[in-house]
């Protein structure tokens, strides 16, 4: 294991522009996506963070992102109590797709964007919030100062807090396992309870 790691760091390109400084200032904040995909693989970190290499976009990714731009739009008219129509929410999501729309050419595109958007109708039908009820917070950028502990600043941006539970959005191509999500995604939830804690002052 040990020889192999070395071949695959040898081989490994230089990242572009000055190493110490991107290291630097990725040692001064740290965002729960990025906690959590250093501890699953340090050199897909590397590549990402470091190296600075772009992933082309996948179809699954757009997709979810998608998902998340129409569900921002509602929870913020919610937020300014000026709801949406189903027809508004509709046209936020055919804009979102229309944007860097990664083009497969098999027809497959297409039926991923029906089934992103019955995903929004499906939400829309199941979560049980009332387009009437105010939400805490949407999209809200917060951070703590863990310099006291001798960590760096925690950063992250929380999608959505309503009745004093933040609520994060995931999509998969699949019945998420409820024990399966808390274990998959327990560094983010926890990381969000420290920065709601934080910017609050309530659990």
């Amino acid at each position: 294991m040990i020889a192999l790691a070395e071949s695959t760091t040898s081989s490994v390109p230089s990242p572009p522009g000055n190493t110490r400084e991107i290291i630097g200032c990725l040692q001064r904040t740290v965002s729960p996506s990025r906690l959590s995909l250093f501890l699953q693989c340090r050199l897909k970190f590397f590549f990402r963070h470091v190296a600075k290499i772009q992933k082309q976009k996948t179809l699954a990714l757009h997709l979810g992102g998608c998902v998340h731009s129409v569900l921002k739009a509602w929870n913020k008219a919610r937020w300014r109590q000026q709801p949406l129509t189903l027809k508004q929410l509709h046209e936020e999501y055919a804009t979102a797709w229309s944007e860097n729309e990664p083009s497969l050419g098999d027809g497959s595109d297409l039926e991923e964007r029906q089934i992103g958007w019955r995903l929004v109708e499906t939400y829309f039908r199941q979560c049980g919030i009332q387009e009437s009820e105010k939400p805490d917070a949407v999209e809200v950028p917060v951070e703590a100062d863990l310099g006291g502990h001798g960590l760096p600043i925690l950063i992250g941006i929380l999608d959505l807090v309503q009745r004093r539970t933040i609520i994060d959005f995931k999509t998969s191509s699949s019945t998420p396992n409820p024990e399966r999500v808390a274990h998959t995604h327990e560094i983010q939830t926890s990381c969000y309870a420290v920065l709601y804690r934080e910017a609050t002052g309530q659990q």
